[in-house]
């Protein structure tokens, strides 16, 4: 009886394995997998930055050189690094738009404010229009 209960149980468990595998939906296929596709900037030239200090930290940051219309209406994100690792940052805030086609500014508070002399490097982005 043992024996017979065992086998029951093992083929319960195997079908029970296969049932999951098949629920993967298709794991195997070529046709699987993360896409990528070319993403237009909004600024190909990319941007300036400059930092504004108060009592030794950063407090704000202008991004400038923001291409104008291309980027008008993006959330734009600054992210502040010391030694690799975020320092502090802004955004996401909209790119106002304005009446004429020249580069525009930006200035955004950080927080957390980091210590002017650990900052080391930064990113910024915008995503949109």
């Amino acid at each position: 009886m043992r024996r017979i209960l065992r086998a029951v149980i093992i083929a319960t468990l195997s079908f029970t394995c296969v049932g999951a595998a098949a629920s993967l939906g298709g794991a195997g296929t070529p046709l699987l997998g993360a896409g990528s596709a070319p993403v237009a900037a909004c600024d190909p030239d990319g941007f300036g930055i400059r930092h504004v200090t108060v009592g030794g930290r950063v407090t704000s940051v202008t991004v400038t050189d923001i291409a104008d219309p291309g980027c008008t209406g993006g959330q734009l994100s600054v992210e502040l690094t010391s030694a690799g690792a975020a320092a502090g940052g802004a955004g996401p805030v909209t790119v106002p738009a304005d009446d004429d086609t020249l580069d525009d500014a930006l200035t955004v508070a950080i927080a957390p404010q980091p210590p002017a002399q650990q900052v080391d490097g930064f990113s910024v982005s915008v995503v949109g229009p």
